[in-house]
């Protein structure tokens, strides 16, 4: 399994021991995650070539044989500090799986091409939001994004017309929306708002996993 995910902007710590858990949650599968963003890109280039971040992995662990010999093996993006779908399509790194974390679609550009592009290609794709009323939102300029897509000749060509036909049609297919059991308390909260909000305080499944007949 390949994700790509993107951290919250004001993390720079790297991955520690809690993602170790997944490869507990997933026995029997190996699983490699690409971290991007700019925390994720400036530690790579700030670190001395001894520093984890300067490794290929900055975190890998195996869980043990009774426990189902899971993997995970976390890398930190070092060639742009977003996700860029000419990049990554390009290079044919296409992922299982997209995830952000409090991405605030509506908010940051950088969103509209990886909606897109997940659509597009049937890439499963979840965030988590502190509000409830940022997915919302996200919801009425899902059609914007999908005109922008429409609009870049490079994106548009490299996905093909056939794919951007099942992204137009994607757009009958509302999200899926919940309130996040394991959001994480702190005091990143948003504050345009007065609605109830917490850190990863609700979760937003954009693009659902393909269905298999």
């Amino acid at each position: 399994m390949y994700a790509l995910y993107r951290p919250p902007p004001f993390d720079i710590n790297l991955p520690d021991h809690s993602f170790g858990e997944l490869a507990l949650l997933f026995p029997n599968t190996d699983i490699d995650i690409v971290m991007f963003g700019s925390s994720a890109y400036n530690v790579t280039h700030q670190a001395k070539p001894s520093a984890i971040a300067a490794q290929k992995y900055a975190y890998e662990f195996r869980a043990p044989e009774k426990c189902g010999s899971g993997s995970i093996r976390i890398q930190l993006y070092k060639e742009s500090a977003i996700w860029d779908p000419i990049d990554i399509l390009s290079r044919k790194m296409i992922p299982d799986a997209l995830i952000g974390l409090n991405a605030g679609m509506s908010t940051f550009a950088t969103w509209r091409p990886l909606f897109s592009v997940s659509r597009a290609l049937s890439i499963p794709f979840a965030i988590t939001e502190f509000g409830r009323i940022s997915l919302v939102e996200d919801r009425f300029n899902f059609e914007a994004f999908v005109e922008e897509a429409r609009a870049d000749i490079q994106l548009s060509g490299l996905l093909g017309h056939e794919k951007m036909q099942v992204l137009a049609k994607s757009l009958e297919h509302q999200p899926s929306i919940a309130m996040n059991p394991f959001m994480r308390p702190g005091n990143q909260a948003c504050l345009t708002h007065r609605m109830p909000a917490a850190m990863n305080g609700f979760s937003c499944i954009v693009t659902p996993c393909p269905q298999t007949k």
